[in-house]
């Protein structure tokens, strides 16, 4: 092994610049380098989370926050071997209390004050319509980062279900407006006979009944108890949804296992009509992620205030030119897939033009 290895190590033993080379990694290096592996992946898994193209993400987004805040405040909180490790992790902990703190306190007065939530809350509800999920994490969630007899918690769990009330009772006023609730009408012409037997019955036991005779038909009580019933338990989509069991996916399945939250809402769009309405706008919203050398960036700001805030109109102009650069373009029935290619294209055309302005004025 030694023999092996003795070319490399030679090679740290030779002088660069009048200096010997730096190396090789000694037992200590390695069990850093270990230590700052273990402490990427929190980051590494939540960007594979994240960065899918074709799949919903609206759904992730907040368990990738509390995930990254917990594991950064732990490193961040507890002494350990590498304070330099530690110190990284508390500089973390202050850009992810600048942006995903949800709480701002707001003083009534010199004596009394009370905290209210900032936080774009969507991110929280579009974790509730994961039928793995529901309430039932927010509120884990809420109870690992805050403590569940803590005011955050109460907070937050009240004000993602005041949310989700307001939602449903939105969606149903368009679902009515809309005609959403009139499927019936289309029976009407084939149950006409139907109805006409029913009321020829009606008016035979009302007859009966009239005479001193007593007749009861059970389908009658039955109707009867149903409407008691109905009145009495008049539970919503929105409360019959969050009562039922989560969904439960096998065991062994995580990372990488996708649970496809769309089809369960498209095999039960006609149990919940309205609520599946809301699911489809909610987890239509995309989610991504940006470098953590940027989001956890100690230097300056790099960009000037007029580059970080344009204009929809020059939004638009800088995209769509980024997509004719990047398009594929024919020339001469030629693919063309780089600036360079077109570029180099357009010489030659300028080349074969110049050649052929010459050999006109020569003759």
């Amino acid at each position: 092994m030694e023999a092996e290895d003795k070319p490399y190590n030679d090679y740290f033993m030779e002088l660069e610049n009048g200096k010997k080379r730096i190396g090789p990694p000694t037992t200590r290096d390695w069990e850093e380098a270990e230590r700052l592996v273990h402490f990427l992946v929190i980051f590494y898994n939540s960007t594979l989370m994240l960065s899918a193209t074709k799949g919903i993400t609206s759904h992730k987004i907040y368990n990738e926050i509390v995930t990254i805040t917990r594991n950064v405040s732990k490193i961040s909180s507890v002494p350990g071997p590498d304070e330099t490790l530690r110190l990284k992790a508390l500089n973390m902990m202050g850009k992810i209390r600048k942006y995903w703190n949800p709480f701002v306190e707001e003083p009534e007065s010199e004596s009394n004050k009370s905290k209210s939530c900032k936080m774009n809350k969507l991110l929280i509800v579009a974790t509730v319509f994961d039928t793995r999920k529901k309430m039932n994490f927010a509120n884990l969630c809420f109870e690992k980062l805050y403590g569940k007899e803590s005011i955050e918690y109460t907070l937050l769990s009240e004000s993602i279900m005041d949310i989700l009330k307001r939602l449903y009772e939105e969606y149903t006023l368009r679902y009515n407006t809309s005609g959403g609730g009139s499927g019936g009408s289309q029976s009407q012409g084939g149950s006409s006979s139907q109805t006409q037997t029913q009321d020829s019955g009606a008016v035979f036991q009302s007859q009966v009944v009239g005479s001193g005779i007593g007749y009861e038909r059970m389908d009658n009580l039955y109707e009867e108890l149903v409407q008691e019933t109905g009145t009495q338990d008049s539970s919503n989509e929105l409360e019959v949804y969050l009562r039922e069991k989560v969904e439960v996916t096998k065991s062994g399945t995580g990372l990488g296992t996708e649970f496809d939250v769309l089809s369960w809402w498209r095999r039960n769009s006609v149990k919940f009509p309205i609520f599946s309405q809301i699911a489809a706008d909610i987890l239509a919203v995309q989610a991504s992620s940006v470098a953590s050398e940027s989001a956890f960036s100690t230097s300056g700001r790099v960009l000037d205030p007029y580059r970080s805030c344009l204009t929809h109109f020059m939004v638009e102009v800088l995209v769509c030119t980024e997509q004719w650069l990047k398009s594929e373009i024919h020339i001469n029935e030629k693919d063309i897939l780089t600036i360079e290619q077109l570029l180099s294209d357009v010489e030659t055309q300028d080349d074969l033009l110049r050649e052929f302005e010459a050999g006109c004025n020569l003759e």
